[in-house]
């Protein structure tokens, strides 16, 4: 057996496609399979979980050793509609399904409401009907069958040769796989919108790099790394994203020695779009995915929009256009960038007194043409890139952040999502979005210590640098979850 190959009695997730791969023609559904396959590869690899890969009947068996971090991470895989992870199995005859059915989940069931519900994925075989009138009534004694509202729902699956049981349905990231439907480069601002954009836009399949026309200096750079990060870490599998960083001291300097002060702003969002045509042009990107939204601010309206349309060849494709900031900031919070974006000042607002909210194309066409085009030229030039996923953690943080153990009587808070705490915690952890921990920090007992941890250490590491300005003992655990979990393993939690 290869070295890297997980161990026979490794843990099995069964991993089904979305809906929208699962419906497509044969050829597109195999090509789209065949990115899901490498995506999910990538995913358990990032987590330290090696793997092996089974496609059949319109699913995929993952075989790792280690189920729980696969599961954490394959949630957050594109393309993915639900995953389960396999609780049994048995050789595909009716007698053996019911007599192991009966053995794994009698107990389970005892007292509760419950339903079976067998299915056959291939076209001979056991019947599934057959299953559920049996096996149901070989775990009825001291439990109650309830179809519409049970507890527990005892799954088996019924192949060729075996069948397995799970008895959870989690639900995937859907959408398509990453890579599937091109590139593109989105415009990121660091704030709630632009990464809520870009992660829009790759849940349809588009593999996205950044582009980061920088306004406010380095400490503003740092921020919108540590923003596009959380992206670039917890949901690009399959995908190397990069982030380009134009400096744009030159370019607004010049914008605002020629043009006139209400046209600032609107004039400022095309050399944006032109900085990040340039950069489409060199990672082969098919369009640019902006965070704007109508009327939130004045280089948003209608007429504002429509102005600047034909400053980049490219479409300019803007998922958020019809969202209320609420809504935004919901969805900022579901993957993850919320806390580090609620942190980023707004740099972009450059003009004085009132800026234009209702141009045209022409008005603001003679603004456009007073600009030397060479400025902007240079500062694309002199563009750096960064390599996000290559980048550590640890980077983008004071050292005295981290911690890679766990004092005696720390409070362990867990920043994961909701479905990657069920997945997996640290036992006695306290479960806590961190944007409540940031809105409710003054209600903790700044005589605890607190080691606050989250999928990959980036959220963690924004919220342990607010508490520790605040005055409390705070730090991110170093290496994310699969470093937790290493640790836990091998000292338990008391550290």
């Amino acid at each position: 057996m290869n070295a890297n190959e997980p161990k026979p009695d490794a843990g099995v997730l069964i991993v089904r496609p979305a809906g929208e791969v699962a419906t497509k023609s044969r050829q597109t559904r195999e090509r789209f399979e065949q990115v899901l396959r490498s995506n999910i590869l990538d995913a358990l690899a990032s987590v330290g979980a090696s793997a092996r890969i089974k496609r059949s009947f319109g699913r995929m068996t993952v075989t790792t050793d280690a189920p729980e971090l696969a599961a954490a991470a394959l949630g957050r895989v594109f393309g993915i509609g639900t995953l389960s992870s396999v609780e049994g199995r048995c050789a595909a005859n009716a007698d053996a399904i019911v007599a192991t059915g009966t053995r794994l989940f009698a107990e389970r069931v005892r007292g509760r409401r419950y339903a079976v519900r067998a299915r056959r994925v291939n076209s001979e075989g056991v019947s599934g009907a057959d299953i559920n009138r049996r096996l149901g009534a070989a775990l009825n004694p001291g439990a109650t069958v309830d179809l519409t509202d049970p507890e527990v729902v005892v799954h088996a699956e019924i192949g060729e040769s075996r069948c397995e049981f799970f008895s959870d349905r989690t639900r995937g990231a859907c959408g398509l796989p990453l890579g599937a439907s091109g590139r593109a480069v989105a415009l990121m601002s660091g704030g709630f919108d632009s990464p809520v954009a870009a992660w829009r836009l790759m849940r349809r399949g588009v593999a996205v790099d950044f582009v980061f026309c920088n306004l406010g200096g380095g400490a503003y750079e740092r921020m919108v790394i540590q923003v596009a990060k959380v992206l670039a870490d917890a949901w690009s599998y399959g995908h190397k994203p990069r982030l380009y960083v134009i400096d744009f001291t030159e370019p607004v300097a010049e914008l605002q020695r020629v043009a006139r002060p209400q046209y600032w702003q609107v004039v400022l969002k095309r050399l944006m779009y032109r900085a990040a045509t340039a950069v489409a042009e060199q990672t082969g990107g098919e369009a640019i995915i902006t965070g704007e939204a109508i009327g939130q601010v004045s280089s948003q309206t209608l007429a504002n929009l429509r102005a600047n349309e034909a400053s980049t060849p490219l479409p300019l494709l803007r998922p958020l256009i019809g969202w209320e900031k609420t809504e935004i900031i919901a969805e900022a919070k579901l993957i993850g960038t919320a806390a580090l974006s609620r942190r980023v000042k707004e740099y972009c607002a450059i003009a004085p007194g009132h800026p234009v909210v209702a141009t045209t194309e022409e008005r603001v066409d003679v603004e456009d043409a007073k600009l030397d085009p060479a400025v902007l030229a240079r500062a694309i030039a002199a563009l750096r890139v960064h390599d996000l996923r290559a980048l550590k953690v640890s980077e983008l943080s004071a050292a005295y952040v981290f911690k890679d153990t766990i004092p005696a009587n720390a409070v362990l808070l867990d920043c994961q999502p909701e479905p990657m705490f069920q997945a997996w915690h640290v036992p006695g952890a306290v479960h806590r979005d961190p944007l409540a921990i940031l809105d409710d920090y003054r209600s903790l007992d700044k005589n605890r210590t607190y080691v606050v941890y989250c999928t990959h250490g980036m959220q963690s590491a924004g919220v342990a640098e607010v508490l520790q300005q605040s005055g409390f003992e705070a730090y991110a655990f170093d290496g994310g979850i699969a470093a937790l979990k290493r640790y836990i393993d091998a000292r338990g939690p008391a550290g």
